[in-house]
Order: structure tokens, then C-alpha cells, then sequence
């Protein structure tokens, strides 16, 4: 067969992109967060197939008005020493959340929350030393932030190892940069508003979570559902799927944004997500869950320089950027750390 071998199996080039995870198994999911995907919820699995959305009117109660987005931007500044010798990396950064309004054909800001964290695990550490520690960042605009042990054995305990250790201060940010969101999100639970990233435990009515990076399988072993999935081109969808959990139930589906050539074959997909009060609001109707979709597919991001633009919402970047906007560069917030505590 020769050369025609990868035409013949539908080859395609490759072009550069971002790393995807693996995804992990959806047992895992249902075992730590309670959750569990029901495939059949718009369609029988038999009959499940890439659904065409796009459509060159917008409708307007599909039609986000507010745009979520938080960043964390820092790094470990400096390790201590316990008694023991374990590790202790302490992470400085910047965390926000911002929401931006639309207004007619532009954006505004509407509010912003702005943090400067120092995280680190102090269990180790005398109590005393670490609230003076904590009241004299506060005197200097900064917060000290207690991160939680590493998980070891079903037991959160120290570790002797440094990147584990590390990696639960970067954690702890992340989860209270997702506060910051929370906070501005919560500022309006009237108006249709797009969050970047999962859900989670966001129990806002009307918000619509887009998740860029696909961390767990929902579709199992499925066949059809997986077929359906890799058919998907751009202004095609997945049928929907019910996630239930312990907070929040919500209605999913995958939607291909862009990467029709030379991409990996889940690049430009991105998963959805709304709550399935608000799913049930528009009278579970999956053609609202088509008129969203296609919103969502205009409000995609055009320019092919930025590499994450495949899987990228042009509000959410204009978020993005107008949140560093304010951030103080990392070396000079740093420099200052160390001038302040004398590293």
C-alpha cells in the first residue's frame, strides 16, 4: 500500500499545540466527586452523532452578557527548612478574577478583585510565629495564604518530596484565584455569564462554564459516542450529557470551535456546561442547548497567532489580558519579597 497507508486512514498534518493531559477515568471521577455522566440524556448511545449548530443568527437569550476569567500569575520564590527537614517551597503571585460587560459592541469592565498571596504549608511551624509571620505581610499588602499537606496514603501529612510539596501551594492559589471569580460572578446572578473553566462548585443559575483542557472521560468505552466525538468538525456539537453531583448537576456537551486541519484530533474542542436548573428554565429544550452553541461558536478567537485560539473565547481574552494589565511583573514583586523579608 505504500505512501496512500495514511491517506488511506485519513492522515493529516500536524501542527504545534498545547499539551493535552491524559484523561483519567471517569471511576476515578465518580469516586472522588461524586459524579457520573448520563450519556443518554438528549440521545439513546446508539444513536449518538455530531450534530451540526452553526447558524449566522445569534439568539439573543443564548447570548452571553458578562465574562468571567481569573488568572495566577507567580512562582516559588524561596524554600524553607521544618525540623524534620522537610521542604517548605513558598509561592508568591498574584491572583484576580474579572468580569467584563458587554456593552453594545464592546466590553467594560464591571468589577475586579486583585490579591497578592504568599502560600506555603506551615503545619510544622509554631503557631505564634506564624501569625506574626501573616500580620506583618498584611501590613505590606499581602496575604499569607495556608496551604493543605500533600495527600500520602489517604492521609495528609509532609513529605519529603519537594515537588509534591510545591505542587500543593501551586494548588491552594488555584483554588483561591477560583474564589475571586466566584466573588465577581456572584455580583450578578440575573445575567446570562460565561466563566473560563469548569463549573465546579460556582452555583450560579445562569453561568456557562467552557473547559479548554479535557482532564477526564465521560464517554467510557462508548463506540459511538467516541465516534461522534472525533467526527466533530467546527460548528458541530456532541450531543448533551447529564453530569450529577453532590452540588450542582449540570448538563454537558462537546463543541468544536476551530482546528479543522493540522490539529490533534480533540484540538479546538472545548466541553460546555451549564446547571441543569437553568437547562430546565428554557424548558429542556436541546434547541436552546443549539442556540448557545452557536453563540459560543461566534464569539470564538480569530487570530491564528495565538496558540491557545482553537479553544479560545475572544471576551475571555480580552479578559485575560485586561486583568495582567494590572498585575505587578513577577521579578519586581519578588525583588520586593525579598527586600521585605530580607532573602
Amino acid at each position: 500500500m505504500g505512501l496512500e497507508f495514511l491517506r488511506r486512514y485519513g492522515g493529516r498534518r500536524l501542527q504545534p499545540y498545547i499539551e493535552q493531559p491524559p484523561l483519567e477515568p471517569s471511576v476515578k471521577e465518580a469516586a472522588e466527586e461524586g459524579s457520573k455522566a448520563e450519556l443518554d440524556f438528549e440521545l439513546p448511545l446508539q444513536a449518538w452523532q455530531s450534530r451540526s449548530i452553526a447558524s449566522e443568527t445569534i439568539a439573543s437569550d443564548a447570548l452571553p452578557q458578562r465574562f468571567i476569567d481569573g488568572c495566577h500569575f507567580g512562582d516559588t520564590v524561596a524554600w524553607l527548612r521544618d525540623s524534620l527537614s522537610h521542604p517548605i517551597p513558598v509561592r508568591l503571585a498574584e491572583i484576580g478574577g474579572i468580569c467584563l460587560r458587554r456593552d453594545g459592541r464592546s466590553l467594560r469592565r464591571e468589577c475586579v478583585q486583585i490579591e497578592r498571596i504568599v502560600c506555603l504549608i506551615v503545619d510544622s511551624f509554631p503557631s505564634n510565629e506564624v501569625e506574626e509571620f501573616a500580620a506583618t505581610l498584611k501590613e505590606s499588602g499581602m496575604r499569607l495564604l495556608k496551604a493543605l499537606p500533600p495527600m500520602i496514603d489517604n492521609v495528609r501529612r509532609l513529605s519529603y518530596d519537594y515537588a509534591s510539596m510545591e505542587q500543593r501551594t501551586y494548588t491552594q492559589a488555584q483554588v483561591e484565584m477560583r474564589s475571586l471569580e466566584k466573588l465577581v460572578l456572584d455580583q450578578d446572578r440575573q445575567t446570562l455569564s460565561l466563566v473560563d473553566g469548569p463549573l465546579g462548585r460556582l452555583e450560579h443559575e445562569k453561568a456557562i462554564g467552557i473547559v479548554k483542557q479535557h482532564r477526564t472521560n465521560y464517554l467510557g468505552t462508548h463506540q459511538q459516542c467516541w465516534e461522534a466525538f472525533y467526527n466533530l468538525e467546527p460548528g458541530q456539537r456532541t450531543p448533551a450529557f447529564r453530569l450529577t453531583s453532590q452540588r450542582l448537576p449540570l448538563v454537558s456537551w462537546y463543541l468544536k470551535l476551530d482546528g479543522a486541519h493540522g490539529a490533534m484530533p480533540n484540538w479546538g474542542v472545548v466541553r460546555v456546561e451549564i446547571s441543569c436548573a437553568h437547562f430546565e428554565r428554557q424548558g429542556s429544550d436541546f434547541g436552546y442547548v443549539d442556540r448557545l452553541s452557536n453563540a459560543l461558536l461566534h464569539l470564538r478567537y480569530r487570530q491564528s497567532s495565538y496558540v491557545r485560539g482553537p479553544v479560545s473565547l475572544e471576551p475571555i481574552v480580552r479578559a485575560e489580558e485586561s486583568l495582567k494589565a494590572l498585575f505587578t511583573l513577577p521579578a519586581a514583586l519578588a525583588q520586593r519579597f525579598y527586600h521585605l523579608t530580607g532573602l
